[in-house]
């Protein structure tokens, strides 16, 4: 599909992103190419005080329609995102006339963080209701999904209520790079342990010195600064060696841990990797919340996507969790996943009933571009929109029935469905590092190959950090990296 937009530069990335939730995979071109052009789209902004008008008009070989959408606007309302909105609402519903569907339950939100909208229209004094029905009317979200974001963002204003007392309250995550093998749809920048092992132990060094910088960094800071999570992910941080997986803990315990630190978890992430040893050294570390993640309890779909795991390894890591007094544990399933149905979502789910986690982690599959799963999709059996968006519900009404509640949530492109990732949680077992990091509420240092630092400054502006994603980089640039990580926290602490 050749599609052919006209429209000021500044609105064009949100117009192509709606485009291509009725077009995956089109071929977007800009000018007057009507010459191979399936559709053309014409879209114009006028400002005519006190109103904000787009106008749309869309061609093809069937003929022609055309679409207009206006805004008043009131003091407050900055007039460049608003056209951008409006030139996104205008987009989608010329198309949604043309393909007589809505392919995505989302409307125009095609971002990563939906609840950041509604807590802003909360933050302007719109009631729930009135917040529900602006989503429908200025964003197309569909009326479940409505509900839903509104929810999560009225469960979350506890914990994004302004403390003073906490005015620097940060998070930290350390990521381990290394998995025992690489899943089909992953993405991350997560590297084999088994070919890539003569790095862990240098890595490993290199991870305890940028560490120890990082608590001296944050005991000197001149302002208050509250360390309240602390969250070892990866990769797979399980799949070291029990003590290097020791000294991890240990060092963020001596060095980062405070009185103020609430939360300490650790993504167990392959059940095969949590042997009794490994869950032991957690305990006796304080880890109060573990990550035990099947993604489906499906053996042949585990096998087809290259985890090494079986459902039995699952249910034996959940045991021995449960032995070693973990009282919160995460599980991850995916929908969508190949070869995958309604049926064993449902089969998934009430597998997953009996084991009781405290947090259900619940993602669409998304087809990314550094996934073996991008250049195979064409040769896997995937489910269908209405497949995953079935798979979705199942897990929705079976964590509800276990008394959860959806408490986070953020969406990707290229998801089946185009339907969303949504953590549920039993109340009082919610993960804050969760909250604070989809929401951008607080400043999140990144530790560790290929983590990800968030500066968050007192006027609001973040500063973004990387590390870089190979261990040997980063340990050949550690000390650069420890620099920038303390410019960084000066930077988000210092007085505007």
């Amino acid at each position: 599909m050749n599609i052919t937009v006209n429209a000021p530069d500044i609105y064009r990335p949100g117009i192509d992103d709606v485009v291509r939730v009725f077009y995956p995979g089109c071929t977007i071109q800009t000018g007057n190419p009507d010459i191979g052009a399936d559709i053309k789209l014409n879209i114009m902004v006028d400002v005519q005080q006190p109103y904000l008008l787009v106008r749309g008009q869309l061609k093809s070989a069937a003929g022609e329609s055309g679409h207009l959408e206006q805004s008043q606007l009131k003091h407050g309302i900055n007039e460049r995102h608003e056209a951008r909105r409006l030139a996104r609402l205008v987009v989608f519903r010329l198309l949604e006339k043309f393909t007589h569907g809505q392919p995505s339950p989302w409307g125009i939100m095609t971002g990563i963080r939906p609840a950041k909208v509604v807590h802003r229209l909360l933050d302007e004094g719109f009631t729930a209701s009135e917040v529900k029905a602006k989503l429908a009317d200025e964003f197309a979200v569909t009326p479940d999904k409505a509900e839903l974001v509104t929810g999560i963002a009225l469960f979350q204003r506890h914990y994004l209520a302004d403390e003073p007392s906490c005015s620097h309250k940060v998070g930290v995550y350390i990521g381990i790079p290394f998995c025992p093998s690489r899943c089909l749809y992953c993405s991350f920048p997560a590297y084999p342990r088994d070919k890539h092992r003569q790095w862990l132990a240098p890595f490993v060094d290199a991870l305890l010195r940028e560490i120890e910088a990082t608590g001296r960094a944050l005991r000197s800071n001149p302002l208050s600064v509250s360390l309240s999570c602390i969250y070892i992910g990866g990769g797979t941080p399980t799949c070291l060696e029990p003590a290097q997986l020791d000294a991890v803990l240990a060092s963020a315990n001596r060095h980062l841990r405070t009185a103020d630190t609430t939360e300490f978890t650790v993504e167990g992430g392959r059940p095969e990797t949590l042997t009794a040893e490994i869950i032991g050294i957690c305990q006796a570390a304080g880890v109060d919340r573990l990550s035990i993640n099947p993604q489906t309890m499906q053996n042949r779909t585990l096998q087809a996507v290259g985890r090494q795991h079986t459902v039995s390894d699952v249910v034996l890591a959940m045991e021995r969790a449960r032995t070693a007094g973990f009282a919160t544990i995460n599980m991850d399933v995916i929908a969508g996943l190949p070869g995958e149905s309604v049926k064993d979502m449902r089969d998934t789910m009430e597998q997953i009933t009996v084991l009781r986690p405290e947090n259900l982690s619940l993602h669409t599959l998304a087809v990314k571009k550094a996934s073996r799963l991008r250049w195979e999709v064409s040769k896997q059996p995937m489910p269908s929109a209405t497949e995953t968006a079935a798979m979705m519900e199942i897990a929705r009404h079976r964590a509800q029935m276990q008394g959860m509640l959806p408490y986070y949530m953020y969406r990707q492109k290229n998801t089946l469905g185009n339907q969303e990732n949504i953590g549920y949680t039993l109340p009082g077992h919610e993960c804050l590092y969760n909250i604070m990091t989809i929401e951008e509420s607080h400043t999140v240092l990144g530790l560790g190959a290929g983590a990800g630092s968030k500066y968050l400054r007192p006027d609001g502006v973040y500063i973004n950090q990387f590390n870089p994603k190979e261990p040997w980089l980063y340990i050949k640039r550690l000390d650069e990296v420890i620099k920038k990580k303390e410019t960084g926290l000066d930077e988000a602490t210092k007085k505007v």
